[in-house]
């Protein structure tokens, strides 16, 4: 073999070995773009686009209390709604069952005032409106739950165990895209139980006093449920609650 001819093997090896450098470098390159425009996408997703994620949190002790001269009950209980979507969600109304463990009775209550109960039956009420939390925001506030109907019969009439189950009524969108209608989760009901600890008609009706329910205790000394989704689904979207609060 001439130098000549050893010069161009060299040659032609070269390239080999250049072409196929070049063809392992493109696989990698074209592996980390997909890799970054993937996550570019769920980032984008995250940030703009991931529907309303709704969460309640209710805390470990509320209030039952009275209205209305004593005729209408009610209960006070502190709030924390947080979205961790990026869109905003928008609450239309938050409806409570209450349910008597002793004597089995229900009653339905719905979101009517904010603020914890005033003793003084004159102090000005700030009526509950629509809520509408931005994507990774929060809010927090005392809901006060009136009636829905009748005031009578009550559901409490002496101190006991009570179960309730917390829904909200979230607003849909009007045209609903891809991601609305592919992601949108209904929020699903809470369950927790409190006890109300002792029971005066005079300290409810004449003094408007606010008794505080902790939570359930169970027999082994550990806290009843709290917080739980119940297994029946949140309720339809709705224009607006029926019925009115009592003044007091």
């Amino acid at each position: 073999m001439t130098t000549t001819d050893r010069a161009v093997q060299r040659d032609e090896q070269s390239r080999a070995n250049f072409t196929a450098a070049m063809g392992y470098g493109g696989w990698q390159a074209t592996i980390l773009s997909a890799f970054a425009l993937a996550l570019s996408a769920y980032s984008l997703y995250e940030t703009s686009f991931k529907t309303a994620e709704i969460e309640v949190f209710i805390p470990p002790v509320i209030q039952y209390a009275r209205d209305g001269g004593g005729d209408t009950e009610l209960f006070s209980i502190p709030i924390t709604v947080t979205n961790s979507g990026a869109r905003t969600g928008t609450i239309l109304s938050l409806q409570l069952t209450a349910e008597n463990l002793k004597t089995n009775q229900k009653k339905q209550f719905y979101s009517a005032f904010l603020g914890e109960h005033q003793v003084n039956a004159d102090a000005p009420n700030r009526s509950f409106a629509p809520l509408s939390i931005a994507g990774r925001e929060t809010f927090s506030d005392t809901i006060r739950f009136y009636p829905d109907g009748d005031v009578f019969p009550k559901v409490i009439d002496d101190a006991g165990d009570v179960r309730f189950t917390l829904n909200l009524v979230t607003a849909q969108a009007r045209r609903p895209d891809f991601i609305d209608k592919l992601f949108t989760n209904a929020v699903e009901p809470v369950v927790f139980e409190r006890t109300l600890p002792w029971y005066s008609d005079q300290m409810l009706s004449m003094r408007r006093q606010a008794i505080s329910m902790p939570e359930r205790k169970r027999a082994d000394g550990q806290s009843g449920a709290a917080a739980t989704p119940a297994s029946e689904p949140a309720p339809a979207v709705q224009d607006a609650v029926d019925g009115a609060a009592p003044s007091p």
